[in-house]
């Protein structure tokens, strides 16, 4: 299922965005139905309205993210492409409690990093606007191993690291940024020439 991408927090040619860091981490999946999953607490008041989850193994970071400008994840590391097409989830509670899914993402666009338009990723984007203050849980599956209602719930459909159309073999790295944006900023940065909506048709993209 394919998700609207929000108004990211991107202005172009200019600033980058104050984000909180959350989770920033990056690895590899051993099992091609295996999960990552990593627990973070989270406080709107004070750290922002806005939770943005990007993912960058398959696509990689050299053309920024949607954070910076600087090639890197948010934890500062150069994540080379040629992972697994990612599945992100974020479910309620903490890892291993049995929370209930809150939203998940396929595909996201490369489009928002800085001074591209490429559009030939299959890295997930996640953003969700009004989350309580509480625990959540991150979870990363490879397509097509979808997420059940639950954090315990059984995945479905079975994962792979072969790219679906092409019978090309990804590695199975992995690396993932869950960060929280202040409102104001994320507001005034609309205004400012961020990048809107997108919609992206997996049949539409082309492999990196």
């Amino acid at each position: 299922m394919k998700k609207l991408i929000l108004g990211l927090c991107l202005v172009a040619l200019a600033s980058v965005c104050s984000a909180n860091i959350l989770v920033s981490t990056q690895g590899i999946l051993n099992d091609p139905n295996g999960i990552f999953e990593q627990s973070f607490t989270y406080n709107p008041a004070t750290q922002g309205g806005l939770i943005i989850i990007q993912t960058y193994g398959f696509g990689g970071s050299a053309n920024g993210n949607i954070f910076t400008a600087t090639g890197r994840n948010l934890a500062g590391n150069i994540i080379s492409p040629g992972g697994f097409d990612p599945i992100v989830t974020l479910f309620a509670g903490a890892a291993g409690g049995g929370g209930a899914r809150i939203a998940f993402n396929d595909d996201g666009t490369c489009a928002p990093r800085f001074g591209t338009a490429d559009i030939s990723c299959f890295d997930a984007t996640l953003v969700i606007n009004g989350l309580a203050a509480g625990t959540y849980t991150v979870a990363l599956s490879a397509f097509s191993n979808f997420a059940g209602a639950t954090e315990t719930t059984p995945f479905t459909g079975g994962g792979s690291f072969t790219e679906v159309g092409n019978g090309r073999v990804r590695t199975n790295q992995f690396a993932v940024d869950v960060a929280s944006v202040p409102e104001p900023m994320t507001f005034g940065l609309m205004g400012a020439g961020l990048l809107g909506l997108g919609l992206l048709r997996r049949r539409l993209k082309e492999v990196i």
